[in-house]
């Protein structure tokens, strides 16, 4: 008896202590942004690291007329202002138990631009205004002068005739990209706002069905003196029309127009022979905005231009200026990379992280970023790397920096023309200097971003 006493209580104690141990290995659930920054009507779901799926959250807005917050934690900008959403977890099996905060998100939402107003068209049968007539000059009265057989006809003249819209040219769908958006990270510098956005996506057509294994990105810069430039690239893994499993590199650029929408210009390469022709195809990407984070890219073929369109030209960085004071070092972790090998060149998307810890900036990478490789025929290789760093200026106050290192590779050599940046004021002048990126091994992978004096 006293055997199995001692039994039961050895095994209470093993079950007490697996408990205890299971519950200090759990990680904490943390936010996956703790800052956003919306226009009105923008929209973007909270996400969650370590998510507990054995609970409940509720999010509450400190300012509901401003920036309202669903239940399903959809945040909606409304109006121009500063506001706290409060996240709280709730496990489902203690109802009784308070909620504990698991965090607030300081939300920023700003005004849109107004468009310019059209002023009213004139009508082309109107006469211009005249200054009145002088007196001394003056015409006989219309309704006493003699008519001028001459002067043509009110009933015979004609109304200018309204021109013919131009006819769409891209009318034959071969994609729609379904794509549900999660980490939104933005740096607001001096002369841009960017906005980096993942997400994931999934594609059907007759020719193509599948989907991302890895996140993609969006990169759009919105920039001061009015223009707004987009960039997408992803690689998608399925089917193609004739049921052989392939992968599509999809690049999608674009500049808005005067009312800020985006008509892309695709760039693809794949693997699968049924779809080469995609590679060389005049196609264009509409966009379909569904509000909750959800967009679709409709991709069109103008199927009546035959001529194969050139892809974009490699652009060697500029080498015109003597580059020799160092503004920013950051060493590179080289991750897994994904290739696409095409009949016209090949695209590789290579996974890194990245830290700094020099003069002008100390932090680190606030997710992972991707070095995107391509390569066409006869072209040289470029290189095209885009990551935010978050961490503390020269100053040592905080601050977030984005760049955008764009260049090629020749025989192993990688030059850059970069873009930074960043919402450090004392640093905003780096966003128009000239600079110049280089490379070194000691021992890892480091990049130099170069001024001239």
């Amino acid at each position: 008896m006293k055997k199995r006493n001692i039994l039961c209580m050895l095994l209470a104690v093993t079950l007490i202590a697996s408990n205890c141990y299971s519950a200090g290995a759990a990680k904490k659930t943390v936010l996956s942004f703790k800052k956003l920054t919306l226009y009105e009507g923008q929209k973007k779901k909270i996400t969650f690291k370590n998510k507990n799926k054995k609970a409940t959250y509720t999010y509450t807005s400190s300012a509901k007329e401003k920036v309202s917050v669903s239940k399903s934690g959809v945040i909606t900008a409304k109006k121009q202002g500063k506001v706290k959403i409060t996240v709280k977890e709730k496990l489902k099996k203690r109802p009784k138990k308070t909620a504990k905060k698991i965090g607030t998100i300081s939300v920023t939402c700003k005004k849109k631009a107004a468009l310019p107003t059209t002023p009213a068209p004139v009508s082309q049968t109107s006469s211009p205004q005249t200054p009145p007539p002088d007196p001394a000059t003056a015409m006989p009265d219309p309704a006493t002068a003699t008519p001028d057989p001459t002067a043509p006809s009110q009933e015979t003249q004609k109304p200018a005739e309204t021109p013919s819209p131009t006819p769409d040219l891209y009318t034959k769908k071969v994609l729609s990209v379904h794509l549900t958006e999660s980490d939104l990270y933005t740096v607001e510098g001096s002369t841009c706002r960017v906005d980096m956005q993942y997400f994931s996506a999934d594609a059907s057509s007759e020719y193509f069905n599948g989907a991302t294994e890895k996140e993609g990105t969006a990169v759009i810069k919105d920039y001061t003196e009015g223009s707004k430039q987009l960039c997408s690239r992803y690689i998608l893994s399925g089917t193609d029309a004739d049921g052989n499993k392939c992968s599509i590199f999809i690049e999608d650029n674009a500049t808005a127009d005067e009312n800020g929408n985006f008509t892309t210009k695709p760039t693809i390469i794949t693997d699968s022979k049924a779809l080469a022709f995609l590679e060389t195809a005049d196609l264009q990407g509409r966009i379909t905005d569904h509000g909750d984070n959800q967009k679709t890219i409709d991709i069109f073929w103008n199927e009546s231009n035959t001529e194969p369109v050139a892809p974009p030209k490699a652009i060697r960085p500029d080498d015109s200026l003597k580059y020799d004071k160092e503004i920013l070092t950051f060493s590179i972790e080289i991750g897994p990379s994904d290739q696409v090998n095409g009949t016209a060149g090949w695209a590789s998307m290579i996974h890194f992280g990245a830290s700094s810890d020099c003069e002008n900036f100390k932090g680190t990478i606030v997710a992972d970023c991707v070095d995107t490789r391509l390569q066409f025929d006869g072209q040289l290789e470029t290189l095209s790397a885009r990551y935010i760093l978050s961490g503390t200026d020269g100053n040592g106050n905080p601050c977030n920096i984005y760049v955008e290192n764009n260049g090629i590779s020749e025989n192993g050599v990688m030059v850059t023309e970069p873009i930074v940046i960043t919402d450090s004021p004392d640093y905003a002048w780096i966003e128009t200097a000239p600079l110049h990126g280089t490379t070194s091994w000691s021992p890892g992978l480091n990049i130099h971003i170069l001024t001239a004096e």
